[in-house]
């Protein structure tokens, strides 16, 4: 039996479920809690803990960003494949390692993890009404949802789509900033997605749509003195769209710098939003990146890919703060180029998407 991992904003593995599996529940403990968590075993560890209130640090919840390391004192688990080999692999395995998101418990288990200081806004799954459907472009359909009430997250988290017949749960980022009884989201289309699919011919306006949520842990930091460069690719736009969103807001006055790479003029969207920020706020500036916008056209903005225009546009990027999200090539090209210039490892954080299917 292979099952396919959660995916985020598009993000899938490669994994398919083929059978039907009886569900088991065990009892599992982690050591620095003293929470009561009951997983089963058609469940990921990582999602157990995160359903009964433990900060486990995580992510992706995909095998991407190794965040969710644990070690397994007792029990057995089963390993879904997927995990990037340059996170996770035999070496951690036989130190005893498991990664929470891809593990799927066979018996009661006891975990140590380092725990975060805080669990973030309750994971809970509720029924929304969809407002809004609306194309940009050929390549990207924004949906935008109403709740009964303010919906609990932070600027740069997800949500997992809970969509009738698609299975895995499909998980978009919320593209505002919290605080409203609405939430955007940006969906790329992909010809054969299952998502697109049902976005083109049965989702409409006045639909239930269910979320699970919110995920992840991608947000501004309070180091609100600190210069941030975001850089985005594709709906990679969305996450970092809500936290310029929240930091302007609540008054911040931080330099950011935005850069956003598309392939042609048509992909870009939501430039009234970005042309009245750099207007508004002294402090930001968009810098969008075409990479095959064909030579004869009246563009007259930077041309390339977004790493080529970030080496254009900084000579160094000491004492600054990156914030990356979109598809993983430009993500590990940025972080490479990051480290060349300077920016501390640490102060580097991602956000990587791979399409849905």
């Amino acid at each position: 039996m292979r099952r396919t991992a959660p995916t985020k904003n598009g993000r899938t593995e490669l994994q398919t479920e083929t059978t039907q599996t009886l569900m088991t529940a065990y009892a599992l403990h982690v050591v620095q809690s003293e929470a009561r968590i009951e997983g089963r075993s058609d469940q990921s560890v990582l999602d157990a803990c995160l359903g009964a209130g433990v900060a486990f640090p995580y992510n992706c919840r995909s095998g991407e960003c190794g965040e969710c390391l644990a070690e397994l004192r007792s029990g057995e688990v089963r390993e879904l494949p997927g995990a990037d080999p340059a996170i996770f692999n035999d070496t951690h395995r036989a130190r005893g390692l498991i990664l929470a998101c891809l593990s799927y418990p066979c018996s009661d288990l006891s975990l140590s993890a380092q725990l975060r200081a805080e669990s973030g806004p309750p994971i809970r799954e509720f029924d929304t009404v969809v407002e809004k459907i609306r194309r940009h472009g050929c390549a990207i359909i924004e949906v935008v949802v109403r709740t009964d009430s303010p919906a609990d997250y932070r600027a740069g988290q997800y949500f997992d789509w809970v969509l009738p017949g698609i299975s895995p749960d499909r998980s978009f980022s919320a593209a505002n900033r919290p605080g409203s009884t609405r939430i955007e989201f940006h969906v790329r289309i992909h010809e054969q997605g299952l998502v697109s699919r049902r976005l083109a011919r049965d989702l409409m306006e006045g639909d239930i749509l269910t979320l699970r949520g919110p995920f992840g842990a991608f947000q501004l930091s309070a180091e609100a003195h600190r210069p941030a460069l975001l850089i985005a690719g594709g709906t990679g736009f969305a996450p970092i769209k809500a936290m310029l969103d929240e930091a302007f807001a609540h008054g911040s006055r931080r330099p950011l710098r935005f850069f956003y790479g598309a392939r042609r003029a048509g992909d870009l969207y939501h430039l009234d939003t970005m042309s009245a920020w750099s207007s508004q706020h002294a402090n930001f500036s968009f810098i969008p990146a075409l990479s095959e916008e064909p030579a004869e056209s009246a563009w007259t903005g930077e041309r390339g890919l977004v790493t080529e225009v970030i080496v254009r546009q900084l000579t160094d990027g000491l004492g600054a703060e990156a914030y990356l999200c979109g598809p993983a090539p430009m993500i590990d090209a940025a972080v490479a180029l990051l480290h060349r210039l300077g920016v501390d490892p640490s102060d580097i954080h991602y956000d990587k998407f791979t399409p849905a299917v």
